[in-house]
């Protein structure tokens, strides 16, 4: 990776819903779940889309939303993207910082 594509990460990075990111599950009164990528942690209180106090200005990904079937993966690999999502977005400004110092260093 050169310098040139460090840079554009460190934009797309300052463009990007600031950190840090949580793992969020969300479900309401009928279980109808959902599995997000959020800029505040799990409240463990039953958010509802249908009640009208679903966090939709804090989500940044939805991962899972069961009912009905919007966002299902395939691989049902949701809760492991959901994780990776997060904290690869929590770690992206040191690894930055890492790679700007090694490139640096030649």
């Amino acid at each position: 990776m050169d310098l040139k594509a460090i840079e554009a990460l460190v934009e797309l990075e300052s463009q990007a819903s600031a950190g840090p990111w949580y793992v969020r599950r969300l479900d309401d009164e009928l279980c109808m779940g959902a599995l997000a990528v959020s800029t505040r942690p799990d409240t463990g209180a039953n958010e509802s889309m249908r009640a009208g106090n679903w966090p939709g200005e804090e989500i940044v990904a939805a991962c899972t939303i069961q009912s009905p079937p919007y966002v299902v993966p395939a691989d049902d690999r949701d809760e492991q993207n959901a994780r990776l999502i997060a904290d690869v977005r929590n770690a992206l400004p040191e690894l930055l910082r890492l790679a700007r110092l090694a490139l640096a260093k030649g």
